[in-house]
């Protein structure tokens, strides 16, 4: 049997802070923000719940909702969906755990979008890279956050 989803997100679960470069794009100027995330454990292991809330410093605001599922055909593969006030669908992005990186692709009929998450000791790195249409990848956000509390 393999590493069941709590046990590959332990490390995860908890508060999060921290500061966060943002990128031109086509749907805000370039920012400095800071940012706060959660990951919880919910539905009786099954699913981990993200909520993220980012003030850039121009004062616009983000929220968004993530869920973590476990894909039933293929165990090892992370399933995620983002709702955010963007108000687009959300695509679920597919990916998996390298030692303590989790790594995601998003591909819409906008563009790609990679989504990197690092787990050091009390802290995480998190990055997205996109590309809109037939460019190339480029960075589109940078994180770094403390853990607040949690595992």
């Amino acid at each position: 049997m393999g590493v069941s989803l709590a046990e590959r997100f332990w490390d995860l679960l908890g508060n999060w802070s921290g500061v966060e470069e943002q990128a031109a794009s086509p749907w805000a100027p370039a920012a400095g923000a800071r940012a706060a995330l959660t990951f919880k454990l919910d539905l009786a292991g099954t699913a981990v719940l993200q909520d993220y809330r980012q003030v850039r410093d121009d004062g616009g605001e983000l929220l968004a909702h993530g869920v973590f599922l476990a894909d039933e055909d293929d165990p090892g593969t992370e399933l995620w969906w983002l709702f955010d006030s963007v108000d687009h669908a959300p695509e679920p992005a597919h990916g998996a755990w390298s030692g303590r990186t989790l790594s995601l692709v998003r591909r819409t009929l906008r563009g790609t979008a990679w989504h990197r998450f690092d787990l050091g000791d009390d802290r995480l790195a998190y990055a997205i890279d996109v590309a809109l249409g037939d460019q190339d990848p480029a960075p589109f956000l940078r994180g770094r956050y403390e853990r607040v509390s949690g595992h």
